[in-house]
């Protein structure tokens, strides 16, 4: 019976030591093990890397051509022929002045210039008759002094002989004297041509004159047109029908769509990398997903000191695909390539620690692998030593608890489990 009794005492306390050896060496092993940390990884490979450097604030879309349109004189709107949004040519009319008053002006010298060539046809007439009628009668009188001489000769010959009477000598001799004095005046009376050739050129004058006048009431007159300077769209209206405006007073806000241009700035410590010609990456929010090709054009020859006291580098990128898409006033993410290598071993920006090191996945741990890197942009960076092509390398290099020799255990995403 003792013996039965020791026995039923004995095996409850076996069962309990038992329990008690499992459970602490369950509390020693989880106490003692390893822990395994969860990460991402990357890998070592070969690569085209860029090296980049982007606008320390969003570009924006400027056009090359814009113009606040203004009347070119006094006035009153009478017509605005377009509406905020249209397209127009070069030299398309936009708005009118009243021109009532310009166009009677207009109409008046245009009077004054018929009359003006009327005198002058007259005048070219007259002389050109007056000279047809004066070189006739001086043709006329020297045929009469020849004759009249022709005359005097023979009578003189007959009067030599005692042929004729003194009075009939004295007759022809008197005919070739009246001959010569009318040939004289009529030659004399041509030089009034010259005094008709002087009216002619003073009434050409007066034409000239009132030409000028007529050019100068149309130019008036077309100011009062105000006409496109170069194809665009109508961006904003100003004044209305029916208010008066002043010589230079803006009417219309134009822009050209389509010849635009980023401008953008850059922190002043990249001002060795940027370049003329060097090839840019253009984003813009509406089109995400789409990257748009530039080119660096200008590099501003000064460094703006901003209202922030910050020093940036203003250059201007020239749009060289999908101009259509690029509107005045919109933002675009700006990236100039300052380098690009073919074909290099490259690792993920984000697997670096101060650009110093990366941990290499080896057995299942974490192994600090010091690095020299190369170019590189916010992506991905050249590796030039410290890597080898085909390593595995950890890209959550932010977990704090993660070091060299840590056990890990490789996650598609962080929080994911496998």
């Amino acid at each position: 019976m003792a013996t039965q009794k020791r026995k039923s005492i004995l095996v409850p306390i076996l069962i309990w030591a038992v329990i008690a050896v499992v459970i602490v060496g369950a509390g020693a092993y989880f106490y003692t093990r390893e822990p395994e940390i969860e990460v991402t990884t990357g890998k070592v490979e070969r690569c085209m890397v860029e090296e980049t450097i982007s606008s320390i604030a969003s570009g924006t879309v400027m056009p090359k051509e814009r113009s606040m349109v203004a009347a070119g004189s006094l006035g009153t709107i009478s017509k605005v022929l377009v509406e905020e949004g249209d397209k127009v040519n070069e030299g398309d009319l936009l708005v009118e002045l009243d021109h009532k008053e310009l166009d009677a002006q207009l109409a008046l010298t245009q009077a004054n210039l018929k009359v003006g060539q009327s005198r002058l046809e007259q005048a070219r007439i007259a002389a050109k008759i007056y000279e047809e009628i004066s070189a006739t009668r001086v043709s006329q009188v020297t045929a009469q002094l020849d004759q009249a001489q022709l005359d005097f000769n023979r009578v003189k010959e007959l009067s030599e002989k005692k042929a004729v009477s003194q009075s009939d000598f004295e007759k022809v001799a008197l005919a070739v004297r009246v001959a010569r004095e009318t040939k004289a005046a009529a030659e004399a009376s041509q030089k009034e041509n010259l005094v008709r050739a002087e009216e002619i050129r003073s009434a050409e004058a007066a034409i000239e004159q009132m030409e000028a006048a007529v050019r100068v009431a149309e130019a008036a007159r077309d100011r009062a047109l105000v006409r496109a300077p170069f194809p665009g769209v109508i961006a904003k209206k100003i004044l209305q029908v029916g208010e008066a405006v002043a010589m230079g007073l803006p009417l219309l806000q134009m822009v050209r769509l389509d010849d635009c241009y980023i401008e953008a700035p850059f922190d002043e410590a990249n001002t060795a990398q940027i370049r003329l010609g060097q090839e840019v990456r253009l984003n813009l929010d509406p089109y995400p997903g789409m990257t748009f090709k530039g080119e660096v054009v200008y590099i501003s020859p000064v460094v703006t000191v901003n209202k922030e006291l910050t020093r940036t580098l203003d250059i201007k990128v020239q749009i060289l695909e999908q101009q259509e898409k690029f509107m005045p006033g919109m933002s675009s993410d700006v990236t100039i390539i300052v380098q690009r290598k073919e074909n290099v071993l490259a690792v993920p920006s984000e697997s670096l620690v101060r650009d110093e090191f990366a941990y290499v996945i080896e057995n299942g741990h974490a192994v600090h692998h010091n690095v020299k890197l190369g170019i590189g942009n916010w992506e991905q960076q050249e590796v030039l030593e410290g890597l080898e092509e085909g390593q595995t390398i950890i890209t959550s290099v932010a977990i704090k608890a993660l070091k060299d020799g840590s056990k890990v255990r490789v996650v598609s995403e962080l929080g994911s489990g496998g």
